[in-house]
């Protein structure tokens, strides 16, 4: 039985996360400690299934909480794709009952069966439901893991069975930070690298992910034959695996990538003037889908408040690369069509969902032509607001604005620090 010291080690094994290795941790305290909560009438009666995403460490918290308690662990999972899994299934649990104390991790549960359909009763769910009844008594403990727990039949995830569902989800801005430095730390060679702004291009990405740039990187550095790893590695295998932006020995005429520099210049200024640090990367690279230049942006918690006010700053930013565009070279940019339809989406939420500028706008009758014809009105008064207001933000940043331009057609990627960099010295 693990004392209390293993206990502590094995979950800090785990970075960040703190709310849901706390239900983690009195799980593992009621499996080594199950007298004191026996007096107070409580028990585990039921099993408990991590989910979420792929990536983001369902598998390792499992491990973290079985090593915790030092009991035998029996693992399932599939690899026959016949009736032979079904029989594993059983015999799984048949050890597990015989070896008690013990636990069962059934990983990636929603894979046991091949059906697509929810609540489904396929013969592996059932196998399982059937095996956790028969636990009953027995010192036996099992957890699970999902991706997609909307697979699982409820009967299944019901109290008395895998009742506990803890959702496992993406890592925060912090946690992202505090993961990048923790797997930095494994890194043999490294130069002084800008944790910060690494943690801030990938917002979002999963822990999987983040370790995967960061061994990218190693494999970079090794094969140029590098004394350390350096931020431009890591920029680059972030480049590769987040954005899909490898690369490329293709070339573009100079006057298209300075529109594109202008345009992606014009994205960020906005986002940096109505939230200022929230751009984490802007780049002019080629993605694999075939278009050019992107901004990531890091959003702050205050602003992230879904008001009316924000949503608008929104719109500002989508429309910011057409009007930096037009601003400086005098003409329509044919490479705003999703930008487009990022600011449509938007301001029809503002007209239709919350009636920001009045109820007449409200669609009863959606197949109405007066309320559409409300609606569209209303929907590109707003849209031309925004447009002016941002296209006035960038006049008056004019330099700033050239200044990033200029940036990113000699760099080609700039990141957070250098963004910060840059707005510090022109503002």
């Amino acid at each position: 039985m693990a004392n209390k010291g293993d206990k502590i080690t094995s979950f800090d094994e785990v970075v960040g996360y703190e709310d849901i290795k706390s239900e983690l941790k009195i799980i593992s305290d009621m499996l080594n400690n199950p007298q004191k909560y026996h007096d107070f009438g409580a028990g585990i009666n039921e099993g408990v299934i991590l989910y979420g995403r792929p990536g983001t460490g369902k598998t390792t918290m499992a491990n973290c909480l079985i090593k915790s308690t030092g009991r035998k662990a029996f693992i399932c999972r599939k690899k026959e794709s016949d009736g032979r899994f079904v029989k594993n299934i059983i015999s799984v649990f048949q050890s597990a009952k015989m070896n008690a104390p013990s636990i069962i991790l059934l990983d990636d549960l929603d894979k046991f069966s091949d059906c697509d359909e929810e609540d489904c009763d396929a013969e592996e769910f059932v196998t399982v439901q059937s095996c956790i009844d028969e636990l009953k008594g027995a010192d036996v403990f099992v957890i699970a893991t999902a991706n997609r727990i909307r697979k699982i039949p409820d009967s299944l995830l019901r109290a008395g069975r895998l009742g506990q569902k803890i959702a496992v989800r993406m890592p925060t801005d912090s946690e992202i930070e505090e993961i990048v430095k923790h797997y930095l730390k494994k890194i043999k060679k490294c130069e002084e690298l800008d944790e910060k702004s690494i943690a801030r291009m990938m917002s979002g990405e999963s822990c999987a992910t983040l370790e995967n740039v960061i061994n990218r990187a190693a494999m970079k550095a090794a094969y140029n034959r590098q004394a350390e790893i350096s931020m431009q590695n890591i920029l680059d295998a972030c480049l590769d695996l987040v954005f899909d932006a490898p690369e490329s020995s293709k070339e573009l005429p100079e006057s298209i990538r300075e529109k594109i520099a202008y345009h992606e210049a014009g994205h960020a200024i906005a986002a940096e003037i109505l939230d200022p640090g929230s751009v984490s990367i802007i780049s002019i690279r080629e993605t694999d889908g075939g278009d050019y230049g992107f901004v990531r942006y890091c959003r702050s918690d205050e602003k992230m408040n879904h008001s009316a006010e924000y949503i608008e700053d929104m719109i500002k930013t989508s429309l910011a690369g057409r009007a930096a565009t037009e601003l400086v070279f005098g003409e329509s940019d044919i490479g705003a069509n999703n930008d487009l339809h990022n600011a449509f989406n938007k301001t029809e939420y503002l007209i239709d969902d919350i009636c920001m500028y009045g109820f007449h706008n409200w669609i009863q009758d959606k197949d109405s032509n007066a309320s559409a014809e409300n609606r569209n009105r209303a929907m590109a008064m707003l849209m031309e607001k925004n447009y002016l207001e941002v296209k006035k933000i960038l006049a008056r940043h004019r330099e700033l604005l050239d200044k990033l331009a200029s940036e990113l057609l000699q760099k080609t990627t700039l990141v957070y620090s250098d963004v910060q960099r840059i707005c510090k010295q022109m503002v």
